[in-house]
């Protein structure tokens, strides 16, 4: 059995409870269109589940030499990393089981600095989805008192992604304290609804605003990317529109993502490709809070560019 000339062995063997290493290398084939802009030419790693989401997971970030021919490797100031070209890199992970592509925020152009920043919106025990929601919307409204337009997208488990695109121009040792800034902030604006740290114990009822994606080597689970999790979710782009009580993640997966992809009249994400902006200089503005947002101005650059197919 193959996909794209990409011979499957144990093509039948259950990644998903029903659903098969051949089928995850038919939906990257169905997506690969979708799918490539925000993972060809990036650094990345994988989770790999030989014998399925059931079996040991193993997250990796270099070939070990066991790798097929179209997955390269690399290194970045002592990071390594995997990456693809084509489809046919997406059919290669299908077949060593590589279920989730976490991507850096940075493409190997311009690997010290980063086109996108994404800040993970994760619940903790007892807090909702709906106010998961709210949070996103709260947050899409901070980053645009900076200037900052974000897109959002599902992350095949409990949270919500808002994806920042931005002019490669910042190093990372600019950008990560900007996304920590914000982030705690936040949490000290709203404590009762927000934290910027990861120490579980305090996370009850309220939502951890990881910012911590946000660095060199650092990564984040990438559009329409499968999960290792019950059910096949997928991290899957919406629009803002659909951000509200009603957004249901787990009808995202890689049984219904290819017939939403068929169906829909826009992208969700329009205007990503071409949005090119920049972060607000640290040293001249204060970070965002609901009493004391700071307004774009010169330090704040967003600009019109011809289309780069890049998500």
């Amino acid at each position: 059995m193959s996909v794209r000339n990409i011979a499957l062995t144990t093509p039948d063997r259950e990644l998903w409870p029903g659903i098969t290493k051949q089928m995850l290398a038919e939906y990257w084939d169905a997506v690969a269109e979708h799918a490539l802009p925000g993972l060809a030419q990036r650094p990345l790693a994988i989770v790999r589940c030989p014998e399925g989401i059931g079996g040991e997971q193993f997250f990796q970030k270099q070939g070990h030499g066991s790798l097929p021919s179209a997955v390269r490797q690399g290194r970045v100031a002592g990071h390594p990393y995997l990456a693809i070209d084509n489809a046919d890199g997406l059919i290669a992970m299908a077949q060593v089981s590589a279920i989730e592509l976490h991507a850096w925020g940075a493409n190997e152009a311009r690997p010290m600095h980063p086109d996108r920043i994404v800040f993970d919106l994760d619940p903790g025990e007892g807090a909702t989805f709906s106010e998961v929601t709210r949070a996103a919307h709260d947050l899409r409204e901070q980053l645009g008192r900076l200037g900052l337009t974000s897109f959002c997208r599902t992350t095949g488990g409990k949270g919500l992604h808002l994806v920042i695109p931005l002019e490669p121009i910042a190093p990372w040792d600019t950008v990560k304290p900007f996304c920590r800034a914000f982030a705690e902030a936040l949490s000290e604006e709203e404590p009762d609804r927000f934290l910027s740290t990861v120490k579980k114990a305090d996370r009850r009822g309220r939502i951890l605003i990881d910012w911590l994606r946000n660095g060199l080597g650092a990564t984040a689970v990438a559009s329409f990317s499968p999960r290792a999790r019950d059910g096949a979710t997928v991290a899957t782009p919406i629009a803002w529109e659909d951000v509200d009580a009603k957004l249901d993640p787990a009808k995202f997966t890689l049984l219904t993502v290819p017939d939403r992809l068929a169906r829909l009249r826009a992208d969700p994400w329009d205007g990503f490709d071409t949005l090119r902006q920049r972060l607000p200089d640290l040293a001249s503005t204060s970070a965002p809070t609901k009493r004391t947002a700071p307004q774009p101005g010169k330090s704040v650059i967003v600009t019109a560019a011809k289309p780069k197919r890049r998500r």
